[in-house]
């Protein structure tokens, strides 16, 4: 049965009282040596400089600011080092200490690599074991580093493996069919176990030649027509990728070369700003404006046993207040919303399904005579991922108690979860708002569309304003089994990654804007499990169910953050203690949690010279920020 990931506030968890944030000075001093900031330089052969694209690579304004926002300090394979790449491709690993100054260690050297197909992204650094790390050469390479030194070699990394990503014809950068090239992007990476072998699953992303028309329709009962919205959008292809990794590779000289599978592939109209495994089975994505379903490509035969079971046998579920009754199917196959064809009158409903034998079989509804009257003009009818279809019926007579849904007792009792329903009326005001907050002439259900701007600054506000949807899929096809809602509260930043297996949690949460506060999410899997507790070889549970508990809030974050117009990186910690804000030069403000009316801030002012910012991570209390010559700790416990 396909369920709502309810993202739904606490009230209890947010903070009326709250009256603003309290500077605290961060002592500099380093004479005790107690300061709360160290600098290292890098060695010259050693800084850090991103490449630039190549002057004819236009790309869309989500591309840009993926680019911009792209964090080139990465998480190391144990939790107190970090890995960089520098200018000349080399590969670091550091060991940080909260005293002592950190070690470097040469892992590896990405060869020179260049391709008419293919533009050349950001190198890519993913621990996905304490022995295990995969390194994006930026085009199309991944090379799979494993440590194979004995006790005291810390610096035997070697490239065991290797596997190309992207497949098929695809197009960024110029139009010109002739210099059409692509340029991808990872966003994910897991080992798992799979039949007894490793495995590594990954997701990677790209733009598609294709183009999409969004299709958003809203019915009218009195006229008995759908009026249609249409406008042309790009879209990214997300292809889910896994690599089997045969034993014995580490005994070979030269990196093995291994084979990259295509498990599905899915579309959508922006890059994925969250992609976390919950098991070799399940994953969580979380796409601005959700996964279009009219193009997803699925395997031809999926796997029964990879559907989970519907749990009830009722054709749909329903409830109803002293107003109005709510009635919701769950469709047995995915559909646009332009093959449903939806006539609501004052006392029947008809409904049928173009071109899907499966819903027209099931349900096809011809003047199907309802309990009682509805006002027809108010009632509306809504269709989200393609699965849930819902009627909100107005009552005629306000106060009148339905004991069905239709005339004639079809044994479908009042079915809806209290907590489901109280989500599908936050749905709905946000659907039927009477100042939404949309540009003028678009229609109120019409998500803002990601244009191919070239990065045009004025589209910034726009696609901030797109709603971010959260889906649980399944790895084997791609299909979603839970999924948010547009009216539930909006991204603003993820939580600093950890490499899995060290993980105590087994997935990150996610700070959402939630009016003026950032409240955090903490994804549950049950049957709970800890990735901690499941190395390969223990295999977690599959199709977990998943839910989204609201655990702690950093008031006023959404409204502070919103007034750093050069904000470049922005993340929570895991414990959800504080929040982080680096701007792209010189300054980076730290916010403590608190329930208190008055929450402390640090402010770090990294001073003039050498300031630009390109990324930053959290090993355990301390900050580590990566500029171009220089590694800088900041110490959150004196902060």
């Amino acid at each position: 049965m396909y369920k709502l990931l309810e993202l739904k506030p606490d009230s209890a968890l947010i903070n009326p009282q709250f009256d603003g944030y309290k500077l605290r000075l961060i002592d500099t001093d380093n004479s005790s040596g107690q300061s709360a900031i160290r600098h290292y330089e890098l060695s010259e052969k050693a800084c850090v400089e991103p490449h630039q694209l190549a002057s004819n690579a236009l790309l869309t304004y989500n591309e840009m600011y993926s680019r911009v926002h792209y964090n080139h300090l990465f998480t190391g394979p144990n939790e107190h080092s970090v890995i960089y790449i520098d200018s000349s491709s080399h590969v670091y690993l550091v060991d940080v200490h909260k005293r002592d100054a950190p070690v470097y260690i040469l892992m590896f050297k990405i060869p020179p690599c260049s391709s008419m197909y293919a533009l050349q992204g950001y190198h890519g650094a993913y621990a996905i074991g304490k022995d295990t790390v995969l390194i994006f050469d930026g085009m199309f390479t991944v090379y799979v580093l494993q440590h194979t030194g004995a006790n005291g070699q810390a610096a035997a990394w070697q490239a065991t493996g290797m596997f190309e990503i992207g497949c098929g014809s695809v197009a960024a950068g110029s139009t010109t069919e002739n210099t059409q090239r692509t340029m991808y992007y990872v966003i994910g990476a897991h080992l798992t176990c799979i039949e007894n072998d490793l495995a590594i699953q990954m997701h990677i992303c790209y733009r598609s030649s294709k183009q999409t028309t969004d299709d958003m329709h809203s019915s009218s009962s009195v006229s008995n027509s759908a009026t249609s919205y249409k406008r042309t959008a790009s879209l990214f292809c997300i292809q889910a990728i896994q690599v089997k990794v045969p034993s014995g590779i580490c005994n070979s000289s030269e990196p093995t070369p291994l084979y990259a599978s295509t498990v599905h592939t899915l579309y959508s109209h922006a890059i994925p700003v969250y992609c976390e495994y919950l098991n070799h089975e399940q994953y969580i994505l979380g796409v601005k404006k959700g996964i279009v379903l009219d193009d997803t490509e699925l395997p031809s035969q999926p796997a029964a046993e990879s559907i989970p079971p519907a749990k009830e046998s009722f054709p749909y579920y329903w409830t109803q207040t002293q107003t109005d009754v709510t009635v919701c199917i769950d469709l047995p196959e995915a559909v646009k919303a332009s093959q449903v064809s939806c006539k609501l009158e004052r006392s029947s409903l008809s409904l049928q399904f173009l071109d899907s034998t499966e819903c027209a079989e099931k349900y096809t509804y011809e003047n199907r005579q309802l309990c009682d009257s509805i006002i027809a003009d108010e009632s509306v009818w809504t269709l989200e991922n393609g699965r849930l279809l819902t009627f909100y019926l107005q009552k005629e007579h306000e106060g009148a108690r339905w004991s069905s849904v239709f005339k004639g007792d079809d044994g479908v009792m009042e079915t809806i979860d209290p907590s489901e329903f109280v989500t599908i009326r936050e749905r709905l005001e946000k659907y039927t708002a009477n100042e939404p907050e949309v540009a003028a002439n678009v229609p109120l259900m019409q998500p803002y569309v990601d244009q191919d701007s070239g990065g045009d600054p004025e589209q910034q506000e726009q696609v901030t304003e797109d709603p971010t949807i959260f889906s649980v899929r399944s790895w084997s096809t791609g299909l979603a089994e839970a999924s948010s809602v547009v009216g539930s509260p909006d991204w603003l930043c993820p939580a600093f990654s950890r490499a899995s297996h060290f993980s105590e949690t087994p997935l990150p949460p996610v700070c959402l804007k939630f009016d003026v506060d950032g409240v955090v999410f903490a994804f549950h899997a049950s049957p709970s499990y800890q990735k901690s507790h499941a190395p390969p070889g223990n295999i977690p549970p599959a199709h977990s169910n998943v839910c989204a508990r609201h655990a702690s809030t950093f008031s006023a974050l959404s409204y502070v953050q919103a007034s750093k117009r050069e904000k470049r990186f922005m993340y929570i910690d895991s414990d959800m203690t504080v929040a982080v804000l680096a701007e792209a030069q010189r300054r980076i403000y730290i916010y403590h949690q608190s329930a208190q009316p008055v929450a402390i801030q640090n402010i770090v002012d990294l001073g003039s010279s050498d300031a630009e910012i390109f990324g930053i991570q959290l090993i355990g209390r301390t900050l580590v920020v990566l500029r171009k010559h220089l590694l800088t700790m900041v110490d959150l416990d004196l902060c």
